[in-house]
């Protein structure tokens, strides 16, 4: 992507030009993309409020302890529309990057921060041949690096759509190696704020960028966030506007409510 069109892609989500601010307004919630039909060969598909366009999904359910009641619903009503999609669990939402890559992503190497972690909890029997070798492929990666990780190993993968539902409350944390040991510089996490607001972008976040907006043209996938909470990080955001994907908030699944899909 450009760097004017990159600038465009943050400032869709941001409205601040391409700095990353701390919120992004309740407006984003309704579906980016929703409604917009045929792209790149596909039809949208309606799943809980959003129109997903593609053939061959992947989706990531947070099986962190708070979101675990919803992922049986969540997971029928994504395969109402795609049965063949492959839904990978696991632990939190965490989105971390060390210096120019993501933690535990494809290019990681040497100390990483210290991180919870979680073992997968994938059923195997429901992936197809292809998500079978995915997961073998990223399961040790994404146990260790959360959400992060999968999209940086996703993104190498051959689906047309990267579905995420989570409360979205782990954030995007950035670290800097400074003495030999990461340091925290930047962190929009609930459960730790420091830094404000990031100004500029890192070399990862950039691929991220310049890969989903390559989906509108069928070298991509689109990006689809589904949240039970809070919304979605300002970073994921404007990856969801550079893929032409959907941002939902799906709050109504607390109260279970909300009729299921047609």
């Amino acid at each position: 992507m450009s760097a004017p069109k990159l600038g465009a892609a943050m400032g869709a989500a941001t409205g601040r030009g391409g700095v990353f601010g701390r919120g992004i307004g309740r407006g984003a919630g309704g579906g980016l993309g929703a409604g917009l039909g045929k792209s790149a060969g596909f039809v949208g598909r309606p799943v809980m409020g959003a129109f997903i366009r593609a053939k061959r999904v992947a989706v990531y359910l947070d099986c962190s302890g708070s979101m675990r009641s919803y992922l049986p619903r969540v997971e029928a009503e994504i395969r109402k529309e795609f049965p063949d999609a492959d839904v990978f669990r696991f632990d939190g939402a965490r989105v971390v990057g060390l210096g120019d890559t993501v933690v535990f992503g494809r290019r990681f190497q040497g100390v990483a921060p210290r991180l919870r972690e979680g073992p997968t909890q994938t059923t195997l029997e429901s992936l197809t041949p292809n998500g079978r070798s995915v997961q073998a492929k990223v399961r040790t990666a994404c146990e260790k690096g959360s959400l992060g990780a999968w999209m940086d190993r996703l993104l190498a993968e051959s689906y047309d759509a990267l579905v995420v539902f989570s409360d979205f409350q782990d954030g995007v944390r950035l670290y800097e190696t400074k003495k030999g040991e990461p340091k925290m510089v930047y962190s929009d996490s609930s459960y730790h704020k420091i830094g404000g607001v990031q100004k500029g972008h890192t070399r990862w976040q950039r691929e991220w960028l310049e890969a989903f907006a390559k989906a509108p043209h069928g070298a991509g996938p689109r990006l689809y966030l589904f949240t039970v909470q809070q919304e979605p990080q300002v970073f994921l955001q404007a990856c969801v506007a550079a893929s032409g994907g959907a941002s939902t908030s799906v709050s109504w699944l607390k109260k279970g409510g909300r009729k299921a899909s047609p």
